[in-house]
């Protein structure tokens, strides 16, 4: 159910899950009193905090944050409690990406850092691939260059060797194209913050994960274009950025998630610099009115 759940918030966004999962929760916690012990109590608390960690994932997608961070609390405990390091390891970096998200991004270095150790200890590279990637799009929003190369390095090696690595149903998501995609995200995060040169490298990347991203993932879709047309404007091509733009609200629309909101908001700034531009004021008035129409929504 769990799965079946996850797989709605992929598609759709938070608000297409989180009261099933709230909901799934008051049936499933109760089980824990239930007098388990052993390998059944472990296997009930990976799976209950599987779908804590999915709740908090959910709350976050629809800006509830106070709601995120306590199933991400309970997710923690119960993954500590089984002995599931892999899947303590991914609760730290979901905390971690909300910090990134709030544009806190010390903050979310310390949660990847914090979860490093942990995924390296459960022995699965995917983890610690996940974790790596992160860190450079945490140390890209900093400006710190050298380091965010360098541990998007780090994170496609361990990439490379995870190809035969079963995972956990919770590390799935993390494809090639998501592995791409948040390549193509450190290179824009450069771009804005370092040198514009990187909107050169981060527009074929973003525009590989866009076309190698399976359509059911429609949020990673928004969140792509998005960034995609950010970097059309940091280079003054304001008629290709118009027209990616475009893409992302159109995808955008039908997605329950506060975040596609939030993420188009790096755009409109980029589109208001070139104030004066017919295409960039025409995407600015377009993402204006998507993001007060998601707000009321």
């Amino acid at each position: 159910m769990t799965s079946a759940l996850r797989a709605l918030d992929y598609e759709y966004g938070g608000g297409a899950c989180r009261d099933a999962c709230v909901a799934l929760l008051g049936w499933a916690n109760p089980l824990l009193d239930a007098g388990s012990s052993g390998p059944v109590l472990h296997r009930l608390q990976v799976a209950i905090a599987d779908l804590h960690n999915l709740a908090g994932w959910a709350s976050f997608d629809m800006g509830l944050l106070e709601s995120a961070h306590r199933h991400f609390g309970r997710a923690m405990e119960l993954a500590r409690s089984s002995g599931n390091t892999a899947l303590e390891a991914n609760v730290h970096y979901r905390m971690g990406r909300v910090h990134l998200h709030y544009e806190l991004a010390q903050d979310a270095l310390e949660s990847f850092q914090r979860g490093l150790p942990i995924a390296q200890a459960s022995g699965s590279t995917l983890a610690v691939s996940i974790l790596h990637a992160n860190e450079a799009w945490a140390f890209a929003k900093m400006g710190a260059e050298r380091q965010a190369l360098r541990q998007f390095a780090r994170a496609q090696d361990e990439f490379d060797r995870a190809e035969t690595e079963d995972a956990p149903p919770w590390a799935r998501f993390f494809d090639l194209a998501d592995l791409v995609s948040i390549g193509g995200m450190v290179h824009t995060e450069l771009a804005r913050t370092c040198d514009v040169k990187y909107a050169r490298t981060a527009i074929p990347l973003l525009t590989r994960a866009i076309s190698s991203g399976g359509e059911e993932a429609s949020r990673s879709r928004s969140f792509r274009l998005a960034a995609l047309a950010v970097n059309y404007l940091v280079q003054n091509e304001p008629e290709q950025a118009r027209d990616v733009g475009e893409q992302a609200i159109a995808v955008s629309g039908p997605i329950r998630s506060a975040r596609t909101r939030d993420r188009m908001r790096p755009l409109k700034q980029e589109a208001d610099r070139l104030r004066g531009n017919a295409a960039a004021d025409e995407l600015s008035s377009r993402l204006g009115e998507f993001m007060r129409s998601q707000g009321a929504a």
